[in-house]
């Protein structure tokens, strides 16, 4: 089996390079490049095809929220995790509206961030304990969703989407078609204004957290 190809994308080469050594001591990865700006990373993307990439936010001519947006809208298999030091309440609801897979602070432990790739490679989501934490801190903040009124069926779908079920499964939990339920979660993509499945993901899976949290 071929490795999963890797793009790096920091604009501080001794982090890149830590983060290559930590990546390629496991199986089955390869750092196929590594960039510094947001236009550098959408050129080697388009070029290399990884099936995974490790951004900073913070990235000189094109932000990493910038990049992962216009990444996911050509190529919505694409598995982008974040790395970063940036854990403001803005920073990480855009990058999570974007469609990113994955959130890790750079404070985190290198083992963390080996788990994170091991949800990329898996294909489920994956956010750092230490960024979960900052987004339920701001559960008692009105939110601009609060006010978005969703029917009966809809607030059942994004509830199944936020436990981890699959169309499948969410079809025959609620006794429809598989067709019916991605029906369902396009109208909730834009009500929510959501750019993709992931970001629907990422949304429904932090209510599920918050849900748990308050009770």
């Amino acid at each position: 089996m071929s490795p999963t190809k890797i793009v790096l994308a920091d604009p501080q080469p001794l982090v890149r390079s830590g983060l290559r050594c930590l990546i390629e001591t496991l199986p089955g990865l390869q750092v196929c490049a590594e960039v510094s700006t947001g236009d550098e990373l959408l050129a080697v993307v388009v070029e290399q095809k990884p099936g995974i990439v490790v951004t900073e936010l913070s990235l000189s001519g094109m932000s990493g929220v910038d990049a992962a947006r216009r990444l996911m809208r050509h190529m919505p298999q694409l598995r982008i995790l974040v790395v970063s030091a940036e854990l403001q309440a803005v920073q990480v609801k855009a990058a999570l509206r974007a469609g990113i897979a994955g959130y890790v602070s750079k404070s985190a432990e290198p083992a963390e961030l080996q788990i994170a790739l091991r949800a990329m490679i898996d294909g489920n989501p994956y956010l750092s304990p230490h960024v979960a934490r900052h987004a339920l801190e701001r559960r008692r903040s009105r939110r601009p969703h609060d006010s978005v009124i969703l029917s009966s069926r809809q607030r059942e779908v994004l509830q199944l989407v936020g436990r981890g079920k699959s169309t499948k499964e969410i079809a025959l939990l609620m006794g429809v078609s598989a067709k019916t339920v991605e029906t369902h979660r396009l109208r909730l993509m834009q009500a929510l204004d959501l750019s993709n499945i992931n970001a629907l993901i990422h949304f429904a899976t932090r209510l599920q957290m918050e849900a748990g949290a308050l009770e």
